[in-house]
């Protein structure tokens, strides 16, 4: 008697999904276990990186195909389009009059976020984002526009906006660069983090306007309270957004549509449905507070690998948990801030460190993710992470009144 082969399909091959399939694909059985990875590009995009593309810096390609090769992994390249998690199917378009369906024993949702330009009439279209096809289209026109000392507007000003426009002003010192924010940036620094931050505003010639909601985008201008804010080009960092795939699939979800998951970070409505990264959310605390972010995207997708893994062998799985060490951000090429925070509020501390080694460092960790995803075809435990066992005393089929206060569908 022959037994069934169970069939995982990951959705997404960001920093959480691809770090889902490769490790899950070493945990377990090849004559058991199936995995099918869907991604809607062929490469590997460093998210993280990209104000460094629209810098006009050349980033190394990624193909899948190198990163999966020697592992069992099978890549489906396309766009998903639609969930029935009734079926245990992902309609999936791989062309432009085709689609193909696959059918999944348990599925992981990785498929991320983007910049949230939907709440803001107008930005659509007329802003550019950081998402990877307006980040390329944007490169290549910002030379001329510096040549002829065009103006830039950038609207948000958290961590990306501080590094988009950092990079921008040190590569193209012409260009007339304005941050706009509708409080003030950087808040989940500390003072002296955003006294650095500030100097290097004023030494490259950044100009800062706080409390000043952008209402909506006109061509050539930003509508505030205060008045328009013209520009030439406009790059809008205000926030991300998620599919709302799994609000359509009947999936239970939180206000900003994304997935419930519990200490395993299995679906609340959907035990077959894992989520993991950006699209997730924890609806008990695992031990700090989780945001979007390639901090809790790389240890979420291999706790997901972990969970399933445990479950195939019919033990017990642990349940998730993570602690924040520090936050770099990079001001240019040369220049950086590494904030430490406390491990359980996800809130900075006084210790920092700045400049050109604070800038390695997040270099260093930003690689150092990549090399860990890249070594789970072999080694899975070289990647740990902290607080990976602090609600361990903790049962992970636990539920709370929080995911009751926060779901909407």
């Amino acid at each position: 008697m022959t037994e069934k082969t169970t069939h995982v399909v990951v959705l997404g091959a960001g920093y959480a999904g691809l770090m889902a399939a490769m490790r899950l694909a070493n945990k377990t059985d090849s004559r058991a276990v199936a995995i099918t990875l869907v991604n809607a590009t062929e490469t590997f995009n460093e998210r993280v990186r990209n104000h460094q593309l629209i810098g006009g810096q050349p980033l190394p390609e990624r193909p899948l195909a190198q990163i999966l090769a020697k592992t069992r992994i099978r890549f489906q390249h396309g766009t998903v389009r639609a969930l029935q998690p009734g079926r245990q199917t992902v309609i999936v378009q791989t062309g432009p009059d085709e689609t193909v369906e696959l059918r999944y024993d348990d599925l992981i949702y990785a498929l991320g976020s983007h910049v949230d330009v939907g709440s803001t009439p107008g930005a659509r279209e007329h802003a550019y984002t950081l998402d990877e096809r307006s980040a390329a289209a944007l490169a290549p026109l910002l030379p001329d526009l510096a040549a002829r000392g065009g103006r830039v507007l950038l609207v948000g000003a958290g961590n990306t906006g501080v590094e988009v426009s950092t990079e921008l002003a040190e590569r193209f010192p012409d260009l007339r660069i304005t941050v706009a924010t509708r409080r003030s940036f950087a808040t989940n620094l500390s003072d002296g983090a955003q006294r650095h931050i500030r100097k290097a505003f004023s030494r490259l010639g950044i100009a800062l306007i706080e409390n000043a909601e952008v209402t909506r985008l006109d061509e050539g201008q930003a509508m505030t309270a205060a008045g328009p804010i013209p520009f030439d080009v406009c790059i809008w960092v205000g926030g991300f957004a998620v599919s709302d795939l799994a609000r359509s699939a009947g999936i239970r979800v939180n206000m900003r549509g994304q997935i419930l998951v519990d200490r395993a970070l299995r679906s609340l409505s959907h035990p077959d449905i894992y989520a993991a990264g950006d699209a997730a959310m924890p609806a008990d605390n695992p031990g700090t507070p989780i945001r979007m972010s390639l901090y809790a995207a790389g240890p979420m997708g291999a706790h997901v690998a972990d969970t399933l893994a445990a479950q195939f062998r019919g033990r017990q799985p642990s349940p998730f948990g993570l602690s924040y060490i520090a936050q770099g951000l990079s001001l240019g090429r040369r220049d950086g801030v590494l904030q430490f925070l406390d491990g359980s509020s996800d809130t900075a501390t006084r210790f920092m460190i700045t400049g050109r080694i604070a800038n390695w460092f997040r270099e260093f960790f930003v690689g150092f993710l990549l090399l860990t995803i890249r070594l789970q075809r072999t080694m899975p435990w070289v990647f740990s992470w902290p607080g990976k066992n602090k609600m361990r005393g903790l049962a992970w089929t636990e539920r709370s009144t929080h995911e009751a206060a926060h779901a909407d569908g």
